[in-house]
């Protein structure tokens, strides 16, 4: 019975996601729509990010090298589906280069993870945020996929099939799944982990292929963002390798932190703000980052522990989630 509900209610909220769409496209536009797509988007990389920082208690900022190779990845496999199937059927060819891109991103979270999370503190941030670096200028220097001038998206190359109910169905997915794993028994290793590593490895828990674990988890629902960012019908008219430079890895962090380290919900909502709030400082032009920032400092200095610190809000009706451990 409550697998029904819980599926019942997946299927509502796609509905709603749909109805959502059509209506602020009639009402506001296709921006709005747009803001409403980089919002989920947001909620994915912020859930996905929370994982590894706030649940696990590693310090990771070159999560936007994975999610570069989610969007790569899949792009390729859309490009590669176009003349069979990305025209015919684009809803199968979009998932077939969705789960392309987790794959992808969730083995690239494995080859970093191994050498990487056998370090703690400062190392572990210079090592992912090396990684992320030579990703973003390895695509750069492959002029088979655009170089530094980006891919194109297109009925040529890359379909831009990602509606915003497929977006936020993945946000959807995302937080049911790290919810779902954040509160069971897995999650509760990684959170002895966080609390303190040196007991837990005592205890019998295998702390290296825990966190090895959650970082690939983490970079497959990543890389799950990067793939819908690339076709996201709502977007650029490319992919740009720029798009996950340094400062995106940091918006992610920023994310969370405004959220509450340890809160799902607190992420999502995270994402969300991050995102209206970056689009309501366009007008500022070059003030933007500035008044982003200083917005960001009070909100450290008013509440350090971020909006909702490690309390998730009441979903228990739609997601099993307990309170967090406090941290």
């Amino acid at each position: 019975m409550t697998s029904l509900r819980r599926l019942l209610g997946f299927v509502l909220a796609i509905a709603l996601f749909v109805a959502v769409e059509r209506l602020t496209r009639a009402t506001a536009g296709e921006y709005a729509v747009r803001v409403l797509a980089m919002c989920g988007v947001n909620a994915m990389l912020a859930v996905s990010l929370n994982l590894v920082n706030g649940t696990t208690g590693q310090f990771s900022i070159g999560h936007a090298g994975f999610m570069a190779v989610g969007a790569y990845a899949g792009a390729i496999t859309s490009h590669a589906l176009g003349p069979s199937l990305g025209h015919s059927a684009p809803g199968l060819a979009l998932l077939v280069s969705c789960l392309v891109a987790i794959v992808c991103a969730g083995l690239a979270g494995v080859v970093v993870g191994v050498p990487s999370l056998r370090l703690r503190g400062d190392y572990l941030a210079i090592v992912t945020l090396g990684f992320g670096e030579i990703i973003r200028i390895s695509i750069e220097s492959i002029a088979a996929l655009g170089g530094s001038q980006g891919w194109p998206i297109g009925a040529e190359s890359i379909p831009a099939t990602a509606t915003l109910p497929w977006i936020w169905g993945g946000a959807l997915v995302t937080v049911l799944v790290i919810g779902n794993l954040t509160y069971s028994s897995y999650g509760r290793a990684l959170t002895a982990i966080r609390e303190d590593e040196i007991a837990a490895e005592a205890a019998g828990i295998p702390t290296t292929r825990y966190k090895v674990l959650a970082f690939a988890i983490s970079a497959m629902f990543t890389g799950l963002a990067g793939s819908l960012y690339a076709h996201d019908a709502t977007g650029g008219q490319h992919i740009d390798p720029g798009s996950f430079r340094l400062d995106r890895s940091v918006d992610i962090l920023v994310m969370i932190i405004f959220g509450g380290l340890g809160s799902i919900t607190g992420a999502v909502l995270g994402g969300v703000v991050v995102a209206v709030s970056l689009e309501l400082l366009r007008e500022f032009q070059g003030y933007r980052l500035i008044v982003y920032a200083l917005l960001m400092i009070g909100l450290m200095l008013v509440r350090p522990q971020g909006l909702l610190g490690n309390r998730e809000l009441n979903v228990r009706r739609f997601f099993p989630f307990k309170r967090a451990v406090s941290a």
